[in-house]
């Protein structure tokens, strides 16, 4: 199968199945999901089911530029089944982007298609190998902004997400790879690294995401430092549309139509101790 995995994948996006993972946004006066990461998830009941081994694959085979055109389909496909006022993050790889050859275009097409507001999306840029064309992923990112879609650069710190990328792509959003966010509550050198990125992005006018929290204790460190982002399967995994909407989480998007189960909830795990650990000075 792997061999024809790539041109499966590309006659035939519905082979995909999409999750998506709440960015949840604490804080003391505003508790709401902020947006939602469109994640893909490869053909059912095969080893590609698993998105590190597929996106492995697919990089392996250089089929980077193709199958995120798939992907983006499925998304935007999945996208129209939430409401219409959820802010959505879709993945591209930078070389993808770097390649210039009418991703833009393509991706304007998929999202008039299906009625899709282009100010509601925020591109992901991920990368796992050395950008070659940066003139090319600068250019791309440039009309990306100017149709009014935000950028957030993925793993800040790891990898190929690094001071260079970080100056290349001027995110929107920092999203502080989970490397850094666990441990943070006792590890004084990954709050050295937080604070350091926390001033990049005040310095830039962007916001930082921490992703992948395992702990309470870790969360409620970074909120203390100022975080206010937070995307970790410790608040909620990826999951399918009906399952997020049947928890509630669909509702709980914007301050305006609260869900006060899932908030609250995360409030209760985030401040065990009340809005004092938020309100309180960061003690090293």
């Amino acid at each position: 199968m792997s061999n024809s995995l790539i041109e499966r994948i590309i006659n035939n996006p519905t082979i995909l199945s999409v999750r998506f993972q709440p960015i949840f946004q604490l804080d003391t006066s505003v508790d709401q999901i902020d947006s939602l990461e469109g994640l893909v998830r490869g053909p059912k009941g095969t080893n590609f089911e698993a998105a590190d081994v597929l996106f492995d694959y697919v990089r392996r085979k250089r089929a980077e530029a193709v199958v995120d055109r798939s992907c983006v389909i499925a998304i935007c496909r999945a996208v129209a089944e939430l409401p219409c006022d959820c802010r959505i993050n879709l993945n591209v790889h930078a070389s993808t982007l770097g390649q210039n050859t009418g991703f833009v275009d393509f991706f304007r097409r998929q999202a008039r298609n299906l009625s899709l507001s282009l100010d509601r999306l925020t591109l992901e840029i991920v990368e796992h190998s050395p950008t070659h064309n940066v003139p090319g992923l600068i250019s791309s990112l440039r009309a990306f902004r100017d149709l009014g879609v935000k950028i957030a650069l993925d793993d800040v710190g790891l990898g190929n997400s690094n001071y260079r990328m970080i100056v290349d792509c001027h995110p929107d959003y920092f999203k502080l790879d989970a490397f850094f966010v666990q441990g943070v509550s006792y590890d004084p050198c990954r709050r050295a690294v937080v604070k350091s990125v926390m001033c990049l992005a005040e310095e830039m006018k962007g916001v930082v995401v921490a992703e992948g929290a395992h702990s309470i204790e870790d969360m409620s460190t970074l909120s203390q430092m100022g975080v206010k982002l937070f995307q970790a399967n410790l608040l909620c995994p990826p999951m399918p549309t009906p399952e997020l909407s049947e928890k509630g989480f669909l509702s709980a998007h914007t301050a305006s139509a609260p869900s006060p189960g899932p908030i609250q909830s995360m409030r209760r795990r985030l401040l065990p101790f009340g809005d004092e650990a938020v309100n309180g000075p960061f003690i090293e």
